[in-house]
This record gives structure tokens, C-alpha cells and sequence, in this order.
């Protein structure tokens, strides 16, 4: 099992373990929330790792690796932000999907620019922010997302993953 999932589980564990002696109502309030979460997540998770399974059955690697592979350079990245962009899926599909984009070869910096511009900037979200905050600003946030997302995976591309 991995390490930082091990660290995590441990010192939840042993939050709701002082919760639960100190302050039992609220332990038990969180213990409630976490059951309501989880009954909402599970079907979100097991489907999309079924159609992440499935999809990853289409991506080819070699296609994968030529458009959004190391060798793709900039160009990689760039493509793995504008097709970011056009998530509409939630985290429980994007994930997954993000994940068999890395298994087919996808390099680790344009997946970063593609995970970070489907949070940032999905276009099917962006006329949801012009009523709140004008037409420019939404225009302005989005672009430099954009480059910021863009930035992120070029420098990612220098880390070994």
C-alpha cells in the first residue's frame, strides 16, 4: 500500500480518535458527513473507472506519445491545456482519464496542463463567471490560467517522474 495513503489514513485515524474522546457529537457528525460523501462518490468512481478502462482500450500510445509524448516538446503541453480545456467531466472521470493519458504515454508536463486547465478554465464553466465577474476579468483569469498551466507542465517536463 502506499506510504502517504498509509500517512493520511493514520492521522485521520487518530484525529477522530481524540474527536471521538473529547468531543464524541462532533465525531460522529463527521463520521456522518463521511458516510454521505462516500454513499455520493462510489458510483461516480466506479463508473469512471470502468470508462477510463474502456477509453484507455482507444487511446493508441504511439498517437498518445507523438502528440502529447516528451518528444511532442511545448507543443505537447500546449495540446494537453487546449484539450483541458474542453473538460466537462467531473474529478471522479477526469482523473481516471488523466491517469490512462500517462499510461499511453503522455508526458507527465502536458497531463499537468491538462488537469490544470480542465480545473481552471473548462469552457463549459467560463459563462457561468461573466455575470459575477465581467466579461474582461473572466477573459483575463482564463488566459493566464491558461499560460499558467502552460508554464507548469514546461517545467514539469524538466522533473524526473
Amino acid at each position: 500500500m502506499d506510504r502517504i495513503l498509509l500517512g493520511l489514513s493514520a492521522v485521520t485515524l487518530i484525529g477522530y480518535l481524540l474527536l471521538g474522546f473529547y468531543r464524541p457529537g462532533v465525531a460522529l457528525n463527521g463520521l456522518s458527513m463521511t458516510a454521505d460523501m462516500f454513499v455520493q462518490a462510489v458510483p461516480w468512481i466506479v463508473v469512471s473507472m470502468f470508462a477510463a478502462g474502456l477509453l484507455a482500450q482507444f487511446l493508441h500510445p504511439g498517437l498518445i506519445a507523438r502528440w502529447l509524448g516528451r518528444e511532442a516538446g511545448v507543443g505537447g503541453v500546449v495540446l494537453g491545456a487546449l484539450l483541458g480545456m474542453l473538460g466537462t467531466g467531473s474529478r471522479w472521470a477526469m482523473y481516471p482519464l488523466a491517469t490512462g493519458l500517462l499510461a499511453a504515454e503522455a508526458s507527465p508536463g502536458s497531463v499537468f496542463a491538462f488537469v490544470t486547465t480542465w480545473q481552471l478554465v473548462s469552457l463549459t464553466r467560463l459563462p457561468a463567471e461573466v455575470p459575477f465577474y465581467g466579461a474582461k476579468f473572466t477573459i483575463v483569469r482564463a488566459v493566464m490560467s491558461v499560460f499558467i498551466a502552460i508554464i507548469g507542465g514546461m517545467l514539469l517536463e524538466h522533473i524526473e517522474i
